[in-house]
Protein backbone atom coordinates (compact mmCIF):
# COMPACT_ATOMS: atom_id res chain seq x y z
CA UNK A 1 0.00 0.00 0.00
CA UNK A 2 1.32 3.44 -0.91
CA UNK A 3 1.62 5.71 2.13
CA UNK A 4 1.68 9.44 1.45
CA UNK A 5 2.11 11.94 4.26
CA UNK A 6 1.23 15.12 2.46
CA UNK A 7 0.82 18.84 2.71
CA UNK A 8 -2.01 19.14 0.26
CA UNK A 9 -4.28 16.18 -0.29
CA UNK A 10 -5.57 17.64 -3.56
CA UNK A 11 -2.12 17.52 -5.16
CA UNK A 12 -1.67 13.89 -4.15
CA UNK A 13 -5.11 12.79 -5.34
CA UNK A 14 -4.93 14.67 -8.62
CA UNK A 15 -1.46 13.30 -9.23
CA UNK A 16 -2.63 9.80 -8.37
CA UNK A 17 -5.54 10.04 -10.79
CA UNK A 18 -3.28 11.35 -13.54
CA UNK A 19 -0.87 8.45 -13.09
CA UNK A 20 -3.48 5.79 -12.30
CA UNK A 21 -3.14 2.54 -14.24
CA UNK A 22 -6.06 0.84 -15.95
CA UNK A 23 -6.97 -0.76 -12.65
CA UNK A 24 -6.80 0.98 -9.29
CA UNK A 25 -4.56 1.08 -6.25
CA UNK A 26 -4.88 1.85 -2.51
CA UNK A 27 -3.44 5.07 -1.13
CA UNK A 28 -3.03 5.86 2.58
CA UNK A 29 -3.07 9.54 3.49
CA UNK A 30 -1.63 10.89 6.73
CA UNK A 31 -4.13 13.59 7.75
CA UNK A 32 -2.64 14.39 11.17
CA UNK A 33 -1.78 17.96 10.21
CA UNK A 34 -4.65 18.56 7.82
CA UNK A 35 -8.05 20.05 8.50
CA UNK A 36 -9.58 16.55 8.58
CA UNK A 37 -12.45 15.99 10.98
CA UNK A 38 -15.32 13.64 11.69
CA UNK A 39 -18.46 15.05 13.27
CA UNK A 40 -20.39 12.56 15.40
CA UNK A 41 -23.97 13.72 15.99
CA UNK A 42 -25.93 11.72 18.56
CA UNK A 43 -29.62 11.36 17.74
CA UNK A 44 -32.27 12.74 20.08
CA UNK A 45 -33.36 9.18 20.89
CA UNK A 46 -29.80 8.24 21.82
CA UNK A 47 -29.40 11.32 24.02
CA UNK A 48 -32.71 10.67 25.77
CA UNK A 49 -31.90 6.99 26.31
CA UNK A 50 -28.50 7.79 27.81
CA UNK A 51 -30.06 10.47 30.02
CA UNK A 52 -32.78 8.10 31.26
CA UNK A 53 -30.13 5.55 32.21
CA UNK A 54 -28.22 8.25 34.09
CA UNK A 55 -25.31 8.41 31.64
CA UNK A 56 -23.59 11.68 30.72
CA UNK A 57 -21.34 11.92 27.63
CA UNK A 58 -18.33 14.25 27.61
CA UNK A 59 -15.48 14.95 25.19
CA UNK A 60 -12.03 13.66 26.13
CA UNK A 61 -8.66 13.36 24.44
CA UNK A 62 -8.63 15.35 21.18
CA UNK A 63 -12.43 15.37 20.92
CA UNK A 64 -14.29 18.69 21.03
CA UNK A 65 -17.83 19.14 22.30
CA UNK A 66 -19.81 21.08 19.67
CA UNK A 67 -23.00 21.16 21.72
CA UNK A 68 -26.40 19.62 21.07
CA UNK A 69 -25.03 16.09 21.26
CA UNK A 70 -22.44 16.70 18.52
CA UNK A 71 -18.70 16.02 18.86
CA UNK A 72 -15.73 16.75 16.61
CA UNK A 73 -13.11 14.00 16.25
CA UNK A 74 -9.89 14.79 14.33
CA UNK A 75 -9.16 12.21 11.60
CA UNK A 76 -5.56 11.01 11.72
CA UNK A 77 -5.44 8.73 8.68
CA UNK A 78 -7.52 8.03 5.60
CA UNK A 79 -7.00 5.10 3.22
CA UNK A 80 -8.70 5.35 -0.16
CA UNK A 81 -8.96 3.29 -3.32
CA UNK A 82 -7.96 5.42 -6.30
CA UNK A 83 -9.24 4.57 -9.77
CA UNK A 84 -8.70 6.18 -13.14
CA UNK A 85 -11.59 8.61 -12.66
CA UNK A 86 -12.39 10.89 -9.67
CA UNK A 87 -15.79 9.18 -9.42
CA UNK A 88 -14.02 5.89 -8.68
CA UNK A 89 -12.55 7.19 -5.42
CA UNK A 90 -13.67 5.01 -2.51
CA UNK A 91 -12.82 4.55 1.17
CA UNK A 92 -10.93 1.58 2.59
CA UNK A 93 -10.65 2.76 6.18
CA UNK A 94 -10.23 5.87 8.34
CA UNK A 95 -8.66 6.24 11.78
CA UNK A 96 -9.38 8.67 14.60
CA UNK A 97 -6.44 8.30 17.01
CA UNK A 98 -6.20 10.26 20.25
CA UNK A 99 -9.89 11.23 20.35
CA UNK A 100 -12.35 9.71 22.78
CA UNK A 101 -15.76 10.02 24.41
CA UNK A 102 -16.24 9.43 28.13
CA UNK A 103 -19.47 7.94 29.48
CA UNK A 104 -20.17 8.40 33.21
CA UNK A 105 -23.14 6.96 35.10
CA UNK A 106 -24.41 8.71 38.20
CA UNK A 107 -26.52 5.64 38.98
CA UNK A 108 -23.95 2.84 38.91
CA UNK A 109 -21.05 5.27 39.60
CA UNK A 110 -19.06 3.80 36.74
CA UNK A 111 -17.32 5.34 33.74
CA UNK A 112 -15.89 4.13 30.45
CA UNK A 113 -14.14 5.73 27.49
CA UNK A 114 -14.54 4.93 23.81
CA UNK A 115 -11.27 5.84 22.08
CA UNK A 116 -9.29 5.47 18.85
CA UNK A 117 -12.20 4.86 16.51
CA UNK A 118 -11.45 3.19 13.21
CA UNK A 119 -13.82 3.06 10.27
CA UNK A 120 -13.88 -0.29 8.44
CA UNK A 121 -15.70 0.79 5.30
CA UNK A 122 -15.71 -2.63 3.65
CA UNK A 123 -17.46 -4.36 6.57
CA UNK A 124 -19.47 -1.25 7.50
CA UNK A 125 -18.40 -1.30 11.12
CA UNK A 126 -16.69 1.16 13.45
CA UNK A 127 -14.07 -0.33 15.74
CA UNK A 128 -12.95 1.26 18.98
CA UNK A 129 -11.07 0.80 22.26
CA UNK A 130 -13.49 0.49 25.17
CA UNK A 131 -11.54 1.45 28.29
CA UNK A 132 -13.03 0.73 31.72
CA UNK A 133 -11.42 0.00 35.07
CA UNK A 134 -7.95 0.39 33.58
CA UNK A 135 -8.64 -2.36 31.03
CA UNK A 136 -8.79 -1.63 27.29
CA UNK A 137 -10.68 -3.89 24.90
CA UNK A 138 -10.75 -3.52 21.12
CA UNK A 139 -14.21 -4.31 19.78
CA UNK A 140 -16.64 -3.55 16.97
CA UNK A 141 -18.81 -0.76 18.33
CA UNK A 142 -21.22 0.44 15.63
CA UNK A 143 -22.58 -0.74 12.33
CA UNK A 144 -23.56 1.93 9.79
CA UNK A 145 -25.18 2.71 6.47
CA UNK A 146 -23.57 4.94 3.86
CA UNK A 147 -25.71 8.06 3.44
CA UNK A 148 -23.29 9.78 1.08
CA UNK A 149 -20.25 7.96 -0.36
CA UNK A 150 -16.81 9.52 -0.52
CA UNK A 151 -16.93 12.48 -2.86
CA UNK A 152 -14.42 14.98 -4.23
CA UNK A 153 -15.82 18.51 -4.23
CA UNK A 154 -14.62 21.83 -5.64
CA UNK A 155 -17.55 23.82 -4.21
CA UNK A 156 -16.27 26.41 -1.72
CA UNK A 157 -12.74 25.03 -2.05
CA UNK A 158 -11.27 21.57 -2.54
CA UNK A 159 -12.52 18.95 -0.07
CA UNK A 160 -13.15 15.24 0.28
CA UNK A 161 -16.06 14.05 2.40
CA UNK A 162 -18.52 11.29 3.19
CA UNK A 163 -21.56 10.82 5.41
CA UNK A 164 -22.59 7.77 7.42
CA UNK A 165 -25.85 7.19 9.26
CA UNK A 166 -28.00 4.68 11.13
CA UNK A 167 -25.26 4.06 13.67
CA UNK A 168 -26.35 1.02 15.67
CA UNK A 169 -24.49 -0.69 18.49
CA UNK A 170 -23.29 -4.09 17.36
CA UNK A 171 -24.25 -6.94 19.69
CA UNK A 172 -20.63 -7.23 20.85
CA UNK A 173 -20.38 -3.46 21.29
CA UNK A 174 -23.63 -3.21 23.26
CA UNK A 175 -22.66 -6.08 25.57
CA UNK A 176 -19.19 -4.64 26.18
CA UNK A 177 -20.66 -1.19 26.85
CA UNK A 178 -23.35 -2.60 29.20
CA UNK A 179 -20.75 -4.61 31.09
CA UNK A 180 -18.45 -1.60 31.49
CA UNK A 181 -21.30 0.65 32.67
CA UNK A 182 -22.95 -2.10 34.78
CA UNK A 183 -26.17 -1.81 32.80
CA UNK A 184 -28.57 -4.79 33.13
CA UNK A 185 -28.32 -7.30 30.30
CA UNK A 186 -32.05 -6.84 29.69
CA UNK A 187 -31.29 -3.37 28.25
CA UNK A 188 -28.77 -4.65 25.67
CA UNK A 189 -31.45 -5.18 22.97
CA UNK A 190 -32.61 -1.61 23.56
CA UNK A 191 -29.13 -0.24 22.85
CA UNK A 192 -28.75 -2.34 19.68
CA UNK A 193 -32.13 -1.18 18.35
CA UNK A 194 -31.46 2.56 18.75
CA UNK A 195 -30.17 4.68 15.89
CA UNK A 196 -27.34 6.55 17.62
CA UNK A 197 -26.97 9.18 14.91
CA UNK A 198 -24.66 10.17 12.08
CA UNK A 199 -20.96 10.54 11.33
CA UNK A 200 -19.84 13.13 8.76
CA UNK A 201 -16.19 13.24 7.73
CA UNK A 202 -14.49 15.98 5.72
CA UNK A 203 -10.87 16.49 4.65
CA UNK A 204 -9.75 19.94 3.51
CA UNK A 205 -6.22 20.33 2.05
CA UNK A 206 -5.05 22.92 4.53
CA UNK A 207 -3.48 23.01 7.99
CA UNK A 208 -5.71 21.77 10.81
CA UNK A 209 -7.63 24.48 12.63
CA UNK A 210 -8.35 24.15 16.37
CA UNK A 211 -11.98 23.36 17.19
CA UNK A 212 -13.38 25.05 20.29
CA UNK A 213 -15.00 22.74 22.82
CA UNK A 214 -18.09 23.83 24.73
CA UNK A 215 -18.37 23.26 28.49
CA UNK A 216 -19.74 19.88 29.54
CA UNK A 217 -23.50 19.71 30.02
CA UNK A 218 -24.84 19.10 33.55
CA UNK A 219 -25.21 15.50 34.66
CA UNK A 220 -28.62 13.98 33.86
CA UNK A 221 -29.63 13.93 37.53
CA UNK A 222 -29.08 17.68 37.84
CA UNK A 223 -31.01 18.32 34.65
CA UNK A 224 -33.93 16.26 35.92
CA UNK A 225 -33.84 18.03 39.29
CA UNK A 226 -33.82 21.39 37.56
CA UNK A 227 -36.75 20.40 35.32
CA UNK A 228 -38.69 19.01 38.26
CA UNK A 229 -38.07 22.16 40.25
CA UNK A 230 -39.21 24.41 37.41
CA UNK A 231 -42.34 22.28 36.90
CA UNK A 232 -43.19 22.41 40.60
CA UNK A 233 -42.65 26.18 40.63
CA UNK A 234 -44.91 26.58 37.59
CA UNK A 235 -47.68 24.55 39.25
CA UNK A 236 -47.35 26.59 42.44
CA UNK A 237 -47.60 29.88 40.52
CA UNK A 238 -50.71 28.67 38.68
CA UNK A 239 -52.37 27.65 41.92
CA UNK A 240 -51.72 31.06 43.48
CA UNK A 241 -53.02 32.79 40.38
CA UNK A 242 -56.27 30.81 40.49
Amino acid sequence: MVRAPFHRVAVVLLGAWAAAPAGAFPLTLDTTWLDANAKLSLSQVAQQTLALTGIAVTASGNTSNLGGGAFNLPVSELAVHVGILPSSLSVLHADVDGASLTFASNITKTSASLANLSLDYQNKTIMGDLVAGGVSRRTSVFSFDVLKPLNFSLVGGISVGLSLGNLHFTDAGARSFAGAMKIPDALVPTFTSINFGTLDAKVVPWFRQPVASLPAVPEPSRVFLMMTGLLALSVLVQKKAS
